[in-house]
């Protein structure tokens, strides 16, 4: 499995758990832990999706040249 392909595979949990976050979130606005987790997993999910825009251009520019 290539290097973006795990970070899809990644990119897709995250995702799931970004839904679950935002759910609890809803059912428990008050809380700072729910807060917390909902933005946390939000940053991250935008860090891995700028990994993946990276990785792929690198691909592309490799296949280039």
């Amino acid at each position: 499995m290539s290097r973006i392909d795990e970070l899809k595979e990644q990119i897709e949990k995250t995702k799931v758990i970004l839904a679950e976050s935002k759910e609890n979130f809803e059912k428990n606005p008050g809380e700072y832990s729910a807060q917390l987790l909902l933005m946390s997993t939000e940053n991250h999910l935008v860090d891995l999706l700028k990994k993946q825009e990276e990785l792929e251009n690198l691909h592309s520019e490799n296949q280039k040249g």
